[in-house]
């Protein structure tokens, strides 16, 4: 009996010393990202605000996905050497933590690397907008216009403020009160927008303690006018940033010929409160 305990014990160590000597051999390269930045062109063409939301990164090895990572992050990969890299900038839909895709209008970061297994390689990754994509309407409150119209069956106007202009000047405010209890207001223009599933972004920033709706009409011919509430953005304290996804909604009006963005709030129980909007960008990448 001691035999065969000794026999074990032997095989034991014997094990234990191979895995000693002969490691596992895959030493990864850990890939570090901070954030990503981000430039436009202006004045030619207008591209609106720089200020954007990038919380993702979809990182690529020669093509393959290694994994989406919200930044900072430092992540193993396990290449070495030469290699293409690839990250791509991601966001949250519709302001849903849980519904994070890439940003089709955002231009990917490449380049190549010598990637050194167990060093940690760090990427500075920039991103712009493809020079493809259209701006039928930027709003940033900053002419001395406003390019959103109070519809009939609102009680308030929207107007300029420079008490909580997000960025430059003034932003655009809508004050509820007693006397001013709702709100309804649309694009000026109507805009022509890409059907069959193409891609239709808006971008806005919202600091509001009142829920504020963002919709859209469509126009039929023969006068016909359509409206879909799609998106309801939750009463906060901060300014934050609206990837509004147009796309569904303005493929599913297949016979409409043009369409605008409506906003719709109301005061409800309290006694009075405040909306801001800036930076509008509503973007495709053409019909």
């Amino acid at each position: 009996m001691r035999y065969i305990y000794f026999l074990v014990l032997l095989m034991l160590i014997s094990f234990s010393s191979c895995e000693v000597i002969n490691p596992d051999e895959d030493i990864p390269t850990f890939i570090k990202v901070d954030s990503m930045s981000f430039s436009v062109t202006t004045p030619t063409p207008n591209q609106g605000t720089v200020v954007q939301e990038i919380i993702d990164s979809w990182v690529y090895v020669d093509g393959d996905l290694i994994g989406t990572f919200e930044m900072p992050f430092v992540i193993p990969a396990l290449h070495s050497g030469e290699h293409t890299v690839m990250i791509r900038p991601g966001i949250k839909v519709n302001g849903i933590a849980s519904t994070r895709s890439v940003n089709p209008f955002m231009t990917n970061y490449v380049t190549t690397a010598n990637l050194v297994a167990g060093d940690t390689i760090s990427f500075q990754p920039t991103s712009g907008y493809y020079e493809y994509v259209e701006f039928p309407w930027i709003e940033n409150f900053q002419k001395s216009g406003i390019s959103i119209d109070s519809i009939t069956s609102s009680s308030t106007a929207m107007t300029k403020t420079s008490d909580e202009a997000f960025e430059g000047t003034y932003s655009g405010q809508i004050h509820l009160d007693a006397g001013h209890q709702t709100y309804y207001g649309q694009s000026a223009s109507e805009f022509t927008l890409p059907k069959s599933g193409k891609s239709v972004i808006m971008e806005i920033h919202v600091k509001n303690n009142s829920p504020l709706t963002i919709g859209l009409f469509s126009y039929l011919a023969g006068g016909t006018v359509g409206s879909i509430d799609h998106l309801i953005i939750n009463e906060g304290d901060d300014w934050k940033k609206i990837y509004v996804n147009l796309s569904e909604i303005v493929s599913q009006q297949i016979n409409a010929l043009t369409y605008r963005i409506y906003f719709k709030a109301s005061l409800g129980t309290a006694t009075e409160a405040d909306i801001y909007i800036d930076n509008i960008k509503l973007m495709h990448s053409g019909n």
